[in-house]
């Protein structure tokens, strides 16, 4: 039975071009108590909401199943990395990846995601909270090596060889400890 109403729904997040026709399909899928993280990844990727109504979205998704808050919020951290146009959504990408980190902090993955985000031309997110997620991220995650590299390829992107040799020496000797 669920099944079916999953692949209703699913049409539905696919396909729809209707603010109304979405919300009362996720009201749907709510009330049938789908927990499913893919299948609300797909609502969150139709190109007919509005950023307001991804971040709406994402928010009561993770309220209502705590479970996906790491894999709905680096969902939503692509989308909106996806869609920024001149930085327009850089912010909330990086915020998005940012919540993503909080809940898996073991995770390297959201910050190889701001590293990738950031943009030297506009300084979008700022340089010095890219660099600071990136140093907290180090007290958590399980593989250092792999924040020191990125952050070693940021600081080259941005001209300060010193902090990229730093972070590079940092990095191998991480990985030498299988870190």
């Amino acid at each position: 039975m669920q099944n079916g109403i999953k692949n209703e729904l699913e049409l539905i997040f696919k396909e729809s071009n209707s603010s109304d026709e979405l919300f009362d399909a996720f009201r749907k899928a709510l009330e049938a108590n789908i927990k499913d993280a893919d299948l609300y990844k797909t609502l969150l990727w139709n190109r007919a909401l509005s950023s307001d109504e991804i971040s709406m979205y994402a928010e009561k998704i993770c309220q209502e199943y705590p479970e996906f808050s790491y894999s709905i919020y680096f969902c939503v951290g692509k989308i909106f990395s996806s869609i920024s146009t001149y930085g327009s959504h850089h912010e909330k990408a990086f915020e998005y990846f940012k919540k993503a980190a909080s809940k898996n902090k073991k995770s390297y993955e959201p910050f190889l995601a701001i590293a990738k985000l950031y943009s030297k031309e506009l300084n979008i997110p700022r340089i010095e909270k890219v660099v600071q997620i990136f140093k907290d991220g180090l007290e958590s995650v399980d593989e250092k090596s792999e924040l020191c590299f990125s952050l070693s390829k940021l600081f080259k992107r941005i001209g300060d060889k010193e902090k990229e040799k730093e972070y590079q020496k940092l990095g191998e000797q991480f990985q030498k400890e299988g870190r």
